[in-house]
């Protein structure tokens, strides 16, 4: 099918922008002649202005960036895309029979409520108050749901992990001790044909730069990066040295914890990696110590001042004084208001970062830890029980599953490329 751009992006930019006091994006309403404006066809779906503006006040408020006329310029071309993306991943999912349940939704909204330490109904308080209404939130999630749900019916059965590509990632970190292995997120911006070089570079330094002054990296992956990630933060776990491709093993290489790098060119776009934690390779490191681990995190940037770090150091000493054992430690969490659920599940001892690692080994089970400052948050964290499970403390199921997930990721990223290369796209503004 043909692909139709009928105005220039930076018109489209320009256009919108105009329509959003400079002060702040989410203490504005859109003109009545705006509401009905369309700013883009997606083969038989429609993007009205109005629902641009209300994802843009969205994705600011969601990630934390300040909402300057800059960041809106900068931002809007990227909100766009997405809701493209979604309008795409929605239209094949009910091609497909796939519709997600009212009740999959509201589990949805009360997990990102409780990440923030709110109920739901302080969080789309928040939402009226800065006017966007719940429904954006909930077309996000439900989007996000329904392509999640396409992606395992359509590829889960076709994700062979073998044994001896198992064997060989094994292999290549008993190869690699005291090599260095990096703890990463990572937002991805693709650069094709919509996206053109510069403007998805300028998108990129504008994150970093809102990043470096605070904004949370796990909030803004989860609005603007493409990749599969996105929704757990841009969390990619463990990486050993040489893993990624040669230009992020470059940048890890020269790294700090909690540092965020400069946009990196790789093939398909730019990449901003967070250097959550790093540590030397030992992979006979605890043995096959295995424990059952319940943890909650205050999310905190690494740039907070140092006042703010102490200040909720403090709240979480006192809220989890007194607290013994794993269902008291639940309750607590919820007496709170957190509803996400606390419980990590069974935890290779060798696979938490160093600075966790020595926390939690000499941490007596049923007992609360001291709140433990990390790259992105402020945890405390509670061991329900341990087990000795022998061999050489590599977690060979963690291993499949993360190479299931970069295959799944792969196969995702070309199915939606081939859906934009198929689809009638006319942006109108």
């Amino acid at each position: 099918m043909i692909r139709r751009l009928s105005a220039p992006i930076v018109a489209l930019v320009l256009a919108i922008t105009s329509l959003v006091a400079p002060a702040a994006v989410a203490q504005t309403r859109a003109p009545a002649s705006a509401v009905g404006k369309i700013a883009a066809v997606v083969n038989d779906d429609v993007i009205t202005v109005a629902d641009l503006q209300m994802r843009l006040r969205l994705a600011l408020m969601s990630s934390g960036l300040p909402g300057t006329p800059e960041n809106q310029q900068r931002l809007l071309p990227q909100v766009l895309r997405l809701l493209i993306d979604e309008k795409l991943q929605g239209q094949e999912a009910a091609r497909t029979g796939i519709s997600v349940p009212a009740q999959d939704v509201d589990r949805a909204l009360e997990a990102i409520a409780g990440q923030n330490r709110m109920s739901t109904q302080q969080l789309f308080g928040m939402l009226k108050s800065t006017g966007v209404p719940q429904s954006a939130l909930e077309d996000q999630v439900r989007a996000q749901l329904a392509w999640r749900q396409l992606i395992q019916r359509r590829f889960i059965s076709q994700v062979e992990v073998s044994d001896s590509q198992v064997d060989e990632v094994v292999e290549r970190l008993k190869a690699n001790q005291g090599k260095p292995q990096y703890l990463v997120a990572s937002i991805f911006l693709a650069v094709d044909q919509d996206a053109g070089e510069g403007q998805v570079r300028a998108l990129a330094d504008r994150l970093v730069s809102e990043i470096r002054r605070g904004a949370p990296f796990p909030a803004v992956a989860r609005q603007f990066s493409q990749a599969a990630g996105a929704q757990s933060g841009g969390d990619m776990g463990w990486v050993l040295a040489g893993q990624l491709e040669p230009a992020l093993d470059q940048v890890l290489s020269t790294m700090q914890q909690g540092q965020v790098s400069d946009p990196i060119r790789t093939l398909g776009g730019y990449n901003i990696l967070l250097l959550r934690d790093k540590r030397t390779v030992n992979i006979n490191t605890a043995g096959g110590v295995r424990v059952r681990l319940n943890q909650i995190v205050v999310p905190v940037p690494p740039t907070a001042p140092r006042n703010r770090v102490q200040t909720v150091v403090a709240q979480m000493r006192n809220d989890f004084s007194g607290v013994n054992g794993c269902e008291a430690f639940q309750a607590k969490v919820k007496e709170l208001g957190v509803t996400a659920n606390p419980d990590l599940g069974d935890v290779l001892l060798s696979r938490l970062p160093d600075a966790l690692r020595q926390v939690v080994s000499a941490l007596p089970d049923g007992q609360v830890s001291s709140p433990v400052r990390m790259a992105d948050g402020v945890a405390v964290m509670m061991v329900c029980s341990r087990q000795d499970v022998g061999g050489d403390g590599v977690d060979r199921d963690q291993i499949r599953g993360t190479l299931a997930e970069q295959k799944i990721d792969m196969m995702q990223r070309r199915l939606l490329r081939d859906l934009r290369g198929n689809a009638y796209i006319d942006i109108r503004l």
